[in-house]
Protein backbone atom coordinates (compact mmCIF):
# COMPACT_ATOMS: atom_id res chain seq x y z
CA UNK A 1 0.00 0.00 0.00
CA UNK A 2 2.87 2.31 0.89
CA UNK A 3 4.30 1.74 -2.33
CA UNK A 4 1.52 4.06 -3.90
CA UNK A 5 3.16 7.02 -2.31
CA UNK A 6 6.54 6.54 -3.75
CA UNK A 7 4.88 6.18 -7.02
CA UNK A 8 2.99 9.20 -6.67
CA UNK A 9 3.30 12.47 -8.61
CA UNK A 10 4.58 15.37 -6.45
CA UNK A 11 2.23 18.17 -7.50
CA UNK A 12 -0.74 15.63 -6.60
CA UNK A 13 0.82 14.22 -3.52
CA UNK A 14 1.99 17.22 -1.83
CA UNK A 15 -0.78 19.58 -3.26
CA UNK A 16 1.95 22.58 -3.02
CA UNK A 17 -0.45 25.55 -3.79
CA UNK A 18 -2.94 24.56 -0.59
CA UNK A 19 0.62 24.89 1.82
CA UNK A 20 0.80 28.28 -0.56
CA UNK A 21 -2.51 29.12 0.97
CA UNK A 22 -1.83 27.72 4.67
CA UNK A 23 0.91 30.30 4.57
CA UNK A 24 -0.90 33.16 3.18
CA UNK A 25 -3.48 33.01 5.31
CA UNK A 26 -0.72 32.46 8.86
CA UNK A 27 1.00 35.61 7.55
CA UNK A 28 -2.27 37.93 6.98
CA UNK A 29 -3.39 37.18 10.10
CA UNK A 30 -0.16 37.55 11.82
CA UNK A 31 0.36 40.91 10.41
CA UNK A 32 -3.28 41.82 10.98
CA UNK A 33 -3.60 40.70 14.55
CA UNK A 34 -0.15 41.75 16.29
CA UNK A 35 2.18 44.38 15.33
CA UNK A 36 2.44 47.48 13.80
CA UNK A 37 -0.17 47.32 11.41
CA UNK A 38 -2.47 46.19 14.06
CA UNK A 39 -1.77 49.20 16.50
CA UNK A 40 -2.55 51.59 13.33
CA UNK A 41 -5.50 49.87 12.29
CA UNK A 42 -7.23 49.20 15.61
CA UNK A 43 -5.51 50.99 18.06
CA UNK A 44 -3.59 47.38 19.78
CA UNK A 45 -0.34 45.95 19.26
CA UNK A 46 -2.05 42.41 20.17
CA UNK A 47 -5.73 41.69 18.39
CA UNK A 48 -5.81 37.92 19.61
CA UNK A 49 -3.96 36.66 22.37
CA UNK A 50 -1.51 33.99 22.51
CA UNK A 51 -3.32 31.00 22.84
CA UNK A 52 -6.07 32.11 20.06
CA UNK A 53 -2.53 32.60 17.63
CA UNK A 54 -1.71 28.85 18.32
CA UNK A 55 -5.09 27.80 17.80
CA UNK A 56 -5.44 29.70 14.42
CA UNK A 57 -1.75 28.39 13.14
CA UNK A 58 -2.60 24.74 14.48
CA UNK A 59 -5.82 25.22 12.03
CA UNK A 60 -4.16 26.17 9.09
CA UNK A 61 -1.42 23.52 9.29
CA UNK A 62 -4.44 21.03 10.02
CA UNK A 63 -5.86 22.11 7.10
CA UNK A 64 -2.84 21.44 4.94
CA UNK A 65 -2.38 17.95 6.17
CA UNK A 66 -5.98 17.04 5.92
CA UNK A 67 -5.96 18.65 2.05
CA UNK A 68 -2.45 17.48 0.95
CA UNK A 69 -0.21 14.60 1.98
CA UNK A 70 -1.09 11.17 1.97
CA UNK A 71 -4.55 11.23 3.34
CA UNK A 72 -5.80 13.52 0.36
CA UNK A 73 -3.75 11.29 -2.08
CA UNK A 74 -5.87 8.03 -0.54
CA UNK A 75 -9.12 9.81 -0.49
CA UNK A 76 -8.64 11.45 -4.07
CA UNK A 77 -7.97 7.82 -5.61
CA UNK A 78 -8.80 5.11 -3.73
CA UNK A 79 -10.71 4.79 -0.36
CA UNK A 80 -14.28 6.70 0.60
CA UNK A 81 -13.75 6.37 4.19
CA UNK A 82 -9.82 8.22 4.09
CA UNK A 83 -12.12 10.61 2.37
CA UNK A 84 -14.28 10.77 4.78
CA UNK A 85 -11.45 11.19 7.25
CA UNK A 86 -10.68 14.13 5.81
CA UNK A 87 -14.11 15.68 5.74
CA UNK A 88 -14.75 15.25 9.50
CA UNK A 89 -11.09 16.65 10.45
CA UNK A 90 -12.03 20.03 8.53
CA UNK A 91 -15.71 19.87 10.50
CA UNK A 92 -14.24 18.79 13.57
CA UNK A 93 -11.17 20.12 14.21
CA UNK A 94 -9.59 22.24 11.46
CA UNK A 95 -12.67 24.43 11.73
CA UNK A 96 -13.53 25.06 15.47
CA UNK A 97 -9.05 25.77 15.99
CA UNK A 98 -9.64 28.63 13.48
CA UNK A 99 -13.13 29.89 14.75
CA UNK A 100 -11.59 30.21 18.15
CA UNK A 101 -7.90 31.70 17.02
CA UNK A 102 -9.85 35.06 15.36
CA UNK A 103 -10.44 37.93 17.74
CA UNK A 104 -13.97 38.63 18.93
CA UNK A 105 -14.18 41.96 16.96
CA UNK A 106 -13.89 40.13 13.86
CA UNK A 107 -17.40 38.42 14.51
CA UNK A 108 -18.58 41.40 15.64
CA UNK A 109 -17.95 43.29 12.54
CA UNK A 110 -19.60 40.23 10.56
CA UNK A 111 -22.66 40.76 12.90
CA UNK A 112 -23.19 44.34 11.88
CA UNK A 113 -22.23 44.41 8.82
CA UNK A 114 -25.05 46.49 6.80
CA UNK A 115 -26.85 44.31 4.77
CA UNK A 116 -24.60 40.85 5.07
CA UNK A 117 -25.21 41.47 8.94
CA UNK A 118 -28.96 40.48 8.81
CA UNK A 119 -28.09 37.15 6.53
CA UNK A 120 -25.20 36.59 9.41
CA UNK A 121 -27.88 36.96 12.16
CA UNK A 122 -30.12 34.86 10.58
CA UNK A 123 -28.31 31.80 9.54
CA UNK A 124 -26.18 31.89 13.46
CA UNK A 125 -29.76 31.26 14.53
CA UNK A 126 -29.11 27.97 16.69
CA UNK A 127 -31.92 26.10 14.84
CA UNK A 128 -30.99 27.54 11.08
CA UNK A 129 -27.05 26.89 11.74
CA UNK A 130 -27.93 23.01 12.39
CA UNK A 131 -30.52 22.47 9.47
CA UNK A 132 -28.54 24.09 6.91
CA UNK A 133 -25.05 22.04 8.14
CA UNK A 134 -26.98 18.94 8.19
CA UNK A 135 -28.95 19.40 5.04
CA UNK A 136 -25.88 20.65 2.86
CA UNK A 137 -23.83 18.26 4.42
CA UNK A 138 -25.98 14.93 3.63
CA UNK A 139 -26.44 16.91 0.14
CA UNK A 140 -22.98 16.88 -1.01
CA UNK A 141 -23.38 13.22 -0.07
CA UNK A 142 -25.82 11.85 -2.59
CA UNK A 143 -23.96 9.67 -5.47
CA UNK A 144 -24.04 12.76 -7.89
CA UNK A 145 -22.60 15.69 -6.36
CA UNK A 146 -20.31 13.59 -4.14
CA UNK A 147 -18.93 11.84 -7.49
CA UNK A 148 -18.63 14.78 -9.40
CA UNK A 149 -16.43 16.55 -6.49
CA UNK A 150 -14.34 13.43 -6.92
CA UNK A 151 -14.08 13.91 -10.87
CA UNK A 152 -13.89 17.96 -11.40
CA UNK A 153 -11.14 19.51 -8.95
CA UNK A 154 -12.79 22.84 -8.79
CA UNK A 155 -16.40 21.60 -7.70
CA UNK A 156 -13.89 19.42 -5.21
CA UNK A 157 -12.44 22.77 -4.13
CA UNK A 158 -15.84 24.04 -3.88
CA UNK A 159 -17.01 21.53 -1.76
CA UNK A 160 -14.25 21.82 1.13
CA UNK A 161 -14.91 25.78 0.99
CA UNK A 162 -18.69 25.25 1.20
CA UNK A 163 -17.90 22.80 4.29
CA UNK A 164 -16.25 25.32 6.45
CA UNK A 165 -18.80 28.26 6.27
CA UNK A 166 -21.39 26.32 7.33
CA UNK A 167 -19.68 24.19 9.71
CA UNK A 168 -18.34 27.21 11.13
CA UNK A 169 -21.82 28.89 11.37
CA UNK A 170 -22.78 25.18 13.11
CA UNK A 171 -19.92 25.85 15.51
CA UNK A 172 -21.06 29.29 15.97
CA UNK A 173 -23.81 28.85 18.98
CA UNK A 174 -20.64 27.10 20.61
CA UNK A 175 -17.84 29.15 20.40
CA UNK A 176 -18.40 32.52 19.52
CA UNK A 177 -18.90 34.86 21.90
CA UNK A 178 -19.74 38.48 20.91
CA UNK A 179 -20.48 41.58 23.25
CA UNK A 180 -24.17 41.99 23.47
CA UNK A 181 -25.39 39.25 21.82
CA UNK A 182 -27.64 37.07 24.33
CA UNK A 183 -24.81 33.42 24.47
CA UNK A 184 -27.00 29.73 24.52
CA UNK A 185 -26.95 28.72 28.25
CA UNK A 186 -24.75 25.26 29.20
CA UNK A 187 -28.29 23.46 28.71
CA UNK A 188 -29.23 24.88 25.26
CA UNK A 189 -26.00 24.12 24.46
CA UNK A 190 -26.68 20.27 25.33
CA UNK A 191 -29.70 20.29 23.34
CA UNK A 192 -27.99 22.15 20.17
CA UNK A 193 -25.55 19.10 20.21
CA UNK A 194 -28.35 16.34 20.43
CA UNK A 195 -29.88 18.28 17.74
CA UNK A 196 -27.50 18.47 15.04
CA UNK A 197 -26.12 14.53 16.11
CA UNK A 198 -29.77 13.62 15.09
CA UNK A 199 -30.04 15.82 12.20
CA UNK A 200 -26.32 14.14 10.75
CA UNK A 201 -27.36 10.46 11.53
CA UNK A 202 -29.78 9.86 8.47
CA UNK A 203 -27.25 10.17 5.90
CA UNK A 204 -25.01 7.63 8.14
CA UNK A 205 -27.89 5.42 8.72
CA UNK A 206 -28.80 4.98 5.17
CA UNK A 207 -24.95 4.17 3.85
CA UNK A 208 -24.57 1.44 6.81
CA UNK A 209 -28.14 -0.04 5.56
CA UNK A 210 -27.27 0.06 1.97
CA UNK A 211 -26.72 -3.07 -0.03
CA UNK A 212 -24.80 -1.33 -2.62
CA UNK A 213 -22.39 1.39 -2.63
CA UNK A 214 -23.39 4.88 -3.52
CA UNK A 215 -20.31 5.79 -5.58
CA UNK A 216 -18.97 4.53 -8.89
CA UNK A 217 -15.66 6.47 -8.60
CA UNK A 218 -14.81 3.68 -5.66
CA UNK A 219 -15.99 1.14 -7.05
CA UNK A 220 -13.40 1.34 -10.32
CA UNK A 221 -11.06 2.48 -8.20
CA UNK A 222 -7.68 0.21 -7.71
CA UNK A 223 -8.45 -1.77 -3.80
CA UNK A 224 -5.41 -1.38 -1.87
CA UNK A 225 -6.89 -3.45 0.66
CA UNK A 226 -8.05 -6.66 -0.68
CA UNK A 227 -10.98 -7.23 1.40
CA UNK A 228 -12.17 -4.03 2.08
CA UNK A 229 -15.00 -3.63 -0.74
CA UNK A 230 -16.65 -0.98 -2.05
CA UNK A 231 -19.46 -1.53 -0.35
CA UNK A 232 -17.47 -1.83 3.16
CA UNK A 233 -15.19 0.97 2.46
CA UNK A 234 -18.46 3.25 2.34
CA UNK A 235 -19.89 1.76 5.46
CA UNK A 236 -16.39 2.22 7.11
CA UNK A 237 -17.11 5.55 6.07
CA UNK A 238 -20.17 6.30 7.48
CA UNK A 239 -18.95 4.63 10.72
CA UNK A 240 -16.46 7.36 10.93
CA UNK A 241 -18.96 10.07 10.54
CA UNK A 242 -21.34 9.09 12.94
CA UNK A 243 -17.51 8.06 15.66
CA UNK A 244 -16.10 11.83 14.63
CA UNK A 245 -18.73 14.00 14.99
CA UNK A 246 -20.26 12.01 18.45
CA UNK A 247 -16.88 12.05 19.85
CA UNK A 248 -16.32 15.98 18.82
CA UNK A 249 -19.89 16.31 20.43
CA UNK A 250 -19.59 14.24 23.32
CA UNK A 251 -16.14 16.27 24.45
CA UNK A 252 -18.21 20.00 23.66
CA UNK A 253 -20.96 18.31 25.87
CA UNK A 254 -18.51 17.60 28.84
CA UNK A 255 -17.20 20.75 28.73
CA UNK A 256 -19.82 22.46 29.16
CA UNK A 257 -21.12 20.28 31.93
CA UNK A 258 -17.35 20.23 33.49
CA UNK A 259 -17.37 23.97 33.46
CA UNK A 260 -20.44 25.44 34.69
CA UNK A 261 -22.38 25.04 37.93
CA UNK A 262 -25.78 24.02 38.51
CA UNK A 263 -27.39 27.64 39.33
CA UNK A 264 -26.54 28.50 35.83
CA UNK A 265 -28.02 26.24 33.79
CA UNK A 266 -31.30 27.29 32.92
CA UNK A 267 -31.00 31.01 33.59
Amino acid sequence: MWGIFAKAPFNDLWQPEIIVVSIVLQVLYLTLAHGKLAYRLYGRRHMATTRQTVSFIVGCWLMYFSFAGPLDYLSDNYLYSAHMVQHMLEITMMTPLILKGLPEGFYRTLWHLPGFGKIVRIWAHPLVAGAVFNIVLSGFHSPYLYNLALENENFHLFEHVVFFIISAFMWGPLLIRIEGVKELTSGQKLLYLLYNYNLGMPIAILQLMSGVPWYSFYVTAPRLIPWLTPLGDMQLGSILMLVFMGGAFLITGIRQYLGQSESIWYE
